[in-house]
């Protein structure tokens, strides 16, 4: 029978070797600085004022020029390393900016992006940033909201180099106590009361596209208005008599549940247009 040395027992199979190296290099990859990755793989991004921490975990000051003055604030992560054993990168965010707070889970995959369990609030002054409108002094509440964005090629037209992107989940709900709003048209103000109301967010299918729907209702799960985004950031406003009904200068007449107003823009038209 053959003899096994005592050496051969301490002496390591190349497969540690190899799970040792790959430990290590991961190791190497997680302390890298993110202000380096930053400047490899995003440089002189308008978006990003400072990156401090490394991979695992670290902090962003950021700036959206929406305004005359521009929306700042700052979002940590912390990375999730068990969402590589799906194929994508994940971490868990926390953003701020001013009282606005929001945490949940950012994944990164090869043609898709997502947001899982995102909730917190947008605070008055954030909205006011981003619109110029005379709005009411409430936050929006975020609760549990979950979005996936992905890509892929447009097999309808039977065009395999042609990508779209379109919506493909979305989950959870934003509510709001509502209040007085003025919004300008024109040279003239507009005020309307807007009730307390609570949007639903799902994935619904419009033209052979998937598109996120924002359902607007009130209190009484009444119908007030639809919203349609595409994956090209297009946005479909339908407005309900219900809705308008609280404008006092709205003299139309039809049932409550009929739109009367129809708007189709891209997303951010109009924004900060002080």
């Amino acid at each position: 029978m053959p003899q096994i040395s005592a050496s051969s027992h301490k002496r390591p199979r190349k497969l540690w070797w190899l799970v040792g190296f790959v430990l290590f290099a991961l190791f190497v990859v997680l302390q890298m600085p993110a202000v380096w990755l930053l400047e490899k793989y995003a440089p002189n991004t308008p978006y990003v004022q400072h990156v401090s921490g490394n991979v695992w975990q670290g902090s962003v000051i950021w700036q959206v020029p929406l305004s005359a003055t521009a929306l700042t604030g700052t979002a940590e992560w912390s990375w999730q390393p068990w969402q590589l054993l799906l194929g994508k990168l994940g971490a868990k965010v926390d953003i701020h900016s001013g009282q606005t707070r929001l945490n949940g889970q950012v994944k990164i995959g090869f043609n898709s992006w997502q947001v899982d369990d995102m909730s917190g609030k947008i605070a008055p002054e954030t909205l006011a940033r981003v619109v110029d409108w005379q709005l009411p002094n409430t936050p929006i509440q975020v609760n549990n909201v979950a979005l996936k964005r992905q890509s892929g090629s447009n097999a309808e037209n039977n065009d395999a180099d042609k990508k779209i992107a379109e919506f493909s989940q979305a989950d959870g709900q934003l509510t709001w106590v509502g209040g007085e709003m003025g919004y300008p048209s024109g040279n003239k103000v507009f005020y309307i009361t807007m009730p307390t109301m609570r949007a639903e967010l799902s994935v619904e299918q419009k033209n052979h596209k998937n598109l996120l729907h924002i359902n607007l209702l009130n209190n009484q799960d009444k119908r007030l208005g639809d919203l349609y985004i595409d994956g090209d950031n297009m946005l479909d406003v339908s407005l309900t008599q219900r809705l308008l009904e609280n404008m006092l200068e709205y003299k139309g007449q039809a049932p409550q549940d009929t739109p009367v107003v129809s708007v189709r823009q891209p997303l951010l038209s109009g924004l900060g247009t002080r």
